[in-house]
């Protein structure tokens, strides 16, 4: 076969001869593509080893020419201690194939090869190419907020312990890191749940970067690590809850009145969306075209997992996947908007957008009070209302199994009596109101008994 441009600087033929070893054509055929094949992956790895020998790429190339012939790869130190047969086949197998001991594949079947020395922080950086199922259906801001966790975590490490290659990481290091984190929280910085999830994150970077190269042994002292409990002091204070608005704040700042006038109009929208349905801010700003559905007898939002190129999103539970009927004002935001919000669709810019008009025009309630508040306002309302526990639990898309406790059976809330639950507390408009409380009622029992769950 002639040898490829790109290798011939590794190689130094332009044509490179192997006997088949068979007077068969038919055989002959069938081996040529295999050895090609086996020929490509040998010059790969010493290209990759002649530019960068403890690369990462240099270890993968080794490793799938090792793989290639049916060996497990092992470095020199796992031979060392196996059994000699072992060591006596690799030698008699590469007798055959090389033996004059010239290939990579020769190096690759006896251990010549060293894992990367990849820093903590590199391997934070190529966490989404170690873990690629983990952002296949995520959007771009989605990427980036899935991706930043790894690297605050390689940042802190760096702090705690320094910057090292990760094969090199010890117990001493992972116990240095869990004090640092320790003293965060004992000075009351940042919460033990925060900083368990960073150590968490440097676990999976570890996992993540072992499995990325294929190993399936190897050693991971963040493992060995207790979670960090709260401070003693801490333990003693009231639990803190993220403070609600009030329902006349939310009628008189969000859907009525001039106070958001300096905003533009897709930011609004969003803003009552998410104040009448109580959906996440992510699920309305991220919402794709194909979501949005005003044309049917019920006008819904229809939550879910999306993979399409154009449209790809995650969601933030498998329980949040729903249909969130459409009534009132947050209909009328997404007939103003029947595509969505492409000013922030995949991007990270409406948290901030919002949050500086309300903190610069001083419309929260109080320091503490956050956008996300207005989904914990809607289920509030909802209880005031006396929806039931499973009913607010499906129209916030909660997990009905923990909500329960135990397992689940059956159909969740249907689309017309969600309607009917949701115009027990959205606001009138200027153009729609709602049914009174009494004939609500009446409507829900009426349809139960039509569906054989109320017996007359």
């Amino acid at each position: 076969m002639r040898c490829p441009n790109q290798y011939q600087h590794v190689f130094g033929q332009t044509h490179i001869n192997e006997s088949l070893r068979t007077d068969s054509r038919t055989e002959a055929e069938a081996l040529a593509p295999q050895v090609k094949q086996r020929w490509l992956r040998e010059l790969e790895a010493r290209a990759a080893g002649e530019k960068s020998p403890q690369s990462q790429e240099t270890f993968k190339a080794m490793i799938e020419l090792a793989n290639s012939e049916g060996l497990r790869p092992s470095t020199a130190n796992e031979l060392s201690d196996g059994s000699l047969g072992l060591i006596l086949s690799r030698l008699s197998h590469l007798q055959t194939i090389d033996p004059q001991g010239k290939t990579a594949f020769f190096a690759a079947a006896l251990g010549g090869f060293d894992l990367p020395e990849t820093l903590v922080s590199e391997v934070a950086e190529k966490m989404p190419e170690y873990l690629p199922t983990h952002v296949k259906n995520k959007n771009a801001r989605q990427k980036r907020t899935w991706a930043s966790r790894y690297i605050r975590a390689s940042k802190a490490f760096s702090e705690a312990v320094g910057d090292k290659p990760l094969i090199h990481v010890t117990l001493d290091d992972a116990y240095g890191f869990r004090r640092y984190w320790s003293y965060r929280v004992n000075e009351g910085e940042i919460t033990a749940a925060y900083a368990n999830k960073h150590i968490g994150y440097l676990r999976a970077m570890i996992d993540g970067f072992y499995a990325y190269l294929e190993i399936d042994q190897y050693y991971n002292p963040i493992k060995e690590l207790e979670a960090i409990g709260k401070p003693n002091w801490k333990r003693l204070e009231a639990e803190k809850v993220k403070p609600e608005f009030a329902p006349k704040w939310i009628k008189e700042t969000i859907l009525t009145g001039d106070s958001l006038s300096g905003l533009n109009q897709q930011a609004r929208d969003i803003l009552i969306v998410c104040a009448e349905t109580g959906c996440r801010q992510t699920e309305v700003f991220d919402l794709p075209a194909s979501s949005i559905k005003l044309q049917e007898e019920i006008p819904y939002l229809d939550i879910r997992l999306e993979t399409s190129a154009e449209e790809k999103r995650e969601i933030k539970t498998r329980s949040s996947n729903r249909k969130v009927p459409l009534l009132g004002a947050a209909l009328d935001a997404m007939k103003r908007n029947p595509k969505g919000f492409p000013a922030y669709r995949g991007n990270g810019n409406f948290s901030n957008t919002v949050g500086n008009y309300f903190k610069n025009n001083e419309l929260f309630p109080s320091p503490e009070n956050q956008i996300s508040g207005l989904r914990h306002s809607y289920e509030t309302r909802m209880r005031r209302a006396g929806i039931e526990n499973d009913e607010r639990g499906f129209l916030m898309g909660h997990s009905i199994k923990k909500i329960r406790g135990r397992e689940v059976y059956g159909e969740t809330t249907k689309l017309k009596l969600q309607a009917l639950l949701a115009e027990l507390i959205v606001f009138p408009t200027d153009t729609w109101e709602p049914r009174p409380k009494k004939e609500i009622q009446a409507l829900i029992d009426k349809t139960l008994k039509e569906e054989g769950y109320r017996i007359e």
